[in-house]
């Protein structure tokens, strides 16, 4: 189930209000009261446009999504002017051609949502492929044909001999049938996009929640079209049902993960382990981690100038951003203690004999580079076959002279760079500690991981883990996830990890479409399959010791 914060909450029951309110003024007959029900569909199909091109990270879903709310605004406006501002009996022209206008956005509005869909794990400059371009030219001949309908009468037929045309006395002909099976089969082909799509933990389960508001849509829109009395008296608002369970599918989609969106940075930078404020130019705070060192607006507008140190042995730092200003806080305090003690034993040194000072210098040097020699050499032995790799590259930069070439080897130079540095990173974390924060696992493939989009791969990695993991661990994770990129590198175009922990072991789950045979990495640790659709989903297993399995 989704676990709905308390302010998502707060929306949603607002809305459930409003709605309800809004169903309760339909059962009057009286001018005002409908016209504030139109107000309250008006006013929340504002606001969700409003929320949504905010949120939505993705710019053409967000487009899509805002064109949406865009389009049941302008339902609801001309629903509102076809039964609060004309009368059948005095314009029936007029309000036979708003009640045309409704079909704009009941067409367009599930083609919409389906290429939402379509856009869900694309990159940011995502562009729909050109046969989408049918989708939009047949719903647009399909409207065509409902605004021309008193030329030919292909969608709604009327008596014959009629003095006036209305949505009292029409009957159905072919084109309205088409158009029926067209919204249902949009709304049928959203949900089976979002399952295919899904690559989340759990979340073939989850497309469960979205499913449900566009079933109950399909059974609505059969019983509105061919008019069973029993329900349709009970709700004759095809407008206010539509739009709300459109707009409820696409907010639950936003909710369940399938969408991705950019809340909660406030939470993060509050709960930021790095003591950080932003403040305007006039150095007043606005967003301060709950870390950080609070001094006044003249000690902070001295970090303008360089570095300030407060008595604490806090340094502040500060640089300047787009309208404001960030600033930071280190704690030097053990730096501090630690120049105080060298000074003294430095005093207390000079005192001594020169030889045998220039003796423990000696050894000390000696003791250094002995253990320099060592983590080198491990990096080294763990590293050799990056290291022979990243020598290739290079010569076939220099050697070659076709650019195209050039340009994609130095990128994978920066792919194979990233693991050498994060590698020998953790060949120095190990030799200082046995555990590491998952977040460390994070940054490290986080680094290769914005490399490997340089070389047109979409990635994204979901950390399921918490607290403390042995290096071991880490560091078989992230050789295993070299391992994939290296014999995919040059034919695969997204990559996804998740880590999680289940019957008391490490799983790291790699889903690829990489085109290499990947099966070659099976072992009793590893396990690789390739569904139906040519994704490759590798899993390592590990033991509580960090070795695999």
């Amino acid at each position: 189930m989704i676990k709905l914060k308390k302010n998502t909450l707060r929306i949603a029951v607002t809305v459930i209000l409003l709605v309800i309110t809004a169903y309760v003024l339909r059962l009057t007959d009286s001018f005002y009261f409908g016209l504030a029900r139109s107000l309250i569909y008006l006013g929340l199909c504002f606001a969700w446009g409003v929320s949504v091109n905010g949120r939505i990270i993705q710019p053409y879903a967000r487009r899509c999504m805002t064109v949406i709310s865009a389009l049941m605004f302008f339902w609801f406006f001309v629903r509102t002017l076809k039964f609060d501002f004309f009368s059948v009996e005095k314009y029936p022209d007029i309000v036979r051609y708003i009640w045309y206008l409704y079909y704009l956005p009941m067409i367009f509005i599930p083609v919409l949502a389906l290429f939402v869909a379509l856009s869900i794990r694309k990159p940011e400059n995502y562009r729909p492929p050109k046969w989408t371009l049918l989708l939009h030219l047949f719903s647009s001949l399909l409207f065509l044909f409902v605004i021309t309908n008193d030329l030919h009468q292909l969608v709604f037929t009327f008596p014959d001999g009629a003095d006036v045309w209305t949505d009292k006395n029409n009957g159905h002909f072919i084109v309205h049938y088409i158009i029926v099976a067209w919204l249902i089969l949009c709304a049928l082909a959203l949900v089976v996009i979002m399952g295919i799509k899904c690559r989340l933990p759990g979340g073939k389960k989850r497309i469960l929640l979205p499913f449900a508001p566009i079933a109950l849509l399909v059974i609505y829109t059969a019983i509105y079209k061919w008019r069973l009395e029993w329900l349709y008296y009970f709700s004759r608002d095809l407008t206010a049902v539509m739009c709300l369970m459109y707009g409820l599918t696409l907010e639950m989609f936003i909710q369940c993960g399938f969408i991705q969106v950019n809340t909660n940075y406030l939470e993060l930078f509050d709960a930021s382990t790095v003591g950080v404020q932003i403040a305007d130019n006039d150095y007043n705070v606005f967003l301060s981690s709950k870390t950080a060192k609070q001094v006044s607006r003249d000690i902070l507008r001295q970090t303008q100038s360089g570095p300030v140190m407060l008595e604490s042995g806090i340094r502040l730092s500060g640089a300047p951003i787009r309208r404001g200003h960030v600033i930071w806080s280190e704690d030097m305090s053990a730096l501090l203690n630690v120049l105080d003690e060298l000074k003294e034993a430095k005093e207390n040194l000079e005192d001594g004999n020169a030889i045998l000072k220039e003796e423990n210098a000696l050894k000390a040097r000696e003791l250094h580079i002995a253990e320099q020699d060592r983590l080198y050499d491990i990096i080294q032995r763990d590293t050799a076959r990056q290291i022979s790799l990243m020598d290739e590259l290079i010569c076939a930069v220099e050697q070659s002279d076709d650019e195209e070439s050039r340009v994609s080897n130095v990128k994978k130079m920066l792919v194979i760079g990233a693991y050498l540095k994060r590698r020998s990173n953790l060949v120095f974390l190990a030799d200082k500690t046995p555990e590491l924060d998952v977040k460390e696992l994070a940054l490290t493939l986080g680094e290769s991981m914005n490399n490997l989009e340089m070389c047109g791969v979409a990635c994204g990695f979901n950390n399921g883990l918490s607290g403390c993991l042995p290096v071991a661990h880490i560091t078989a994770m992230y050789d295993f996830f070299e391992e994939i990129t290296e014999k995919s590198l040059d034919c695969m175009s997204t990559l996804t990890a998740v880590a999680v922990k289940a019957d008391g072991k490490i799983r790291f789950i790699i889903n690829t479409d990489s085109a290499a045979d990947l099966s070659i990495l099976k072992s009793e640790s590893v396990t690789a399959q390739k569904d139906e659709d040519g994704e490759w989903q590798l899993v390592l297993s590990l033991e509580s010791g960090g070795e695999r399995i």
